[in-house]
């Protein structure tokens, strides 16, 4: 039974763990894994309050729904709510196999946006230090939120595909017109602008397909 098939599941209150490793990378700050291998005690304790201060921040919210694919065509792959979503090459290539294909939206919430803000008054610097945070914190919540869905998937005789994001290759960011209506992404207080940027920032949106497992 898929459970996503025909409504849109919401998720709130995503459960997180901040990964001191993870954000390092997302610091280009290499080879070390934990901020107690940073020489420099200023950086270190700028880092971890913008760890400890996303904590209290964030809050991961998602939803998803899944679609039956009708037809794929050479150039587009369509589903009974839409014949213009999932348009290009890399769509065809992503669902050719697939007999469902999943959407996906989720954020951390606008709090800490608005803390980055705040915060960049007076110190571009840990600004900055919460901003990667941020960022490594909105794909921990698409990874969660495809964890959720490779389980489903699995369950249900398939195997997923690799996430896909509007705006990669040839699929256009335009799609994400179709995504935030089809996901009703407004439940989770998601939105885009006029050039179809997602708002709050730290937003992710992607599709993942159900491929047919082969003999």
């Amino acid at each position: 039974m898929i459970k996503s098939r025909g409504k849109v599941i919401v998720l709130h209150n995503i459960p997180f763990t901040i990964e001191e490793k993870k954000v390092l990378r997302e610091l280009r700050i290499p080879k070390i894994d934990s901020l107690k291998e940073i020489k420099e005690e200023n950086i270190a304790g700028s880092i971890k309050n913008a760890i400890e201060m996303a904590y209290s921040l964030i809050k991961g919210k998602a939803c998803y729904r899944t679609f039956k694919i009708k037809e794929v065509m050479t150039d587009r792959v369509l589903i009974a709510e839409s014949d213009s979503l999932f348009v290009g090459r890399n769509m065809v290539r992503l669902l050719k196999n697939c007999d469902y294909a999943t959407l996906l939206v989720c954020t951390i919430g606008s709090s800490i946006v608005e803390k980055i803000e705040e915060i960049s008054k007076t110190s571009l610097t840990n600004a900055y230090y919460l901003d990667r945070v941020s960022a490594w914190m909105a794909d921990y919540m698409a990874e969660h939120v495809g964890s959720v869905l490779e389980s489903d998937i699995r369950g249900n005789g398939y195997e997923p595909t690799f996430r896909y994001a509007a705006g990669y290759g040839d699929w256009a960011l335009a799609a994400q017109g179709e995504i935030m209506r089809l996901t009703e992404a407004k439940r989770i207080g998601v939105s885009i602008t006029e050039s179809f940027i997602m708002i709050p920032r730290f937003s992710v949106s992607a599709v993942i397909g159900w491929e047919r497992k082969t003999k």
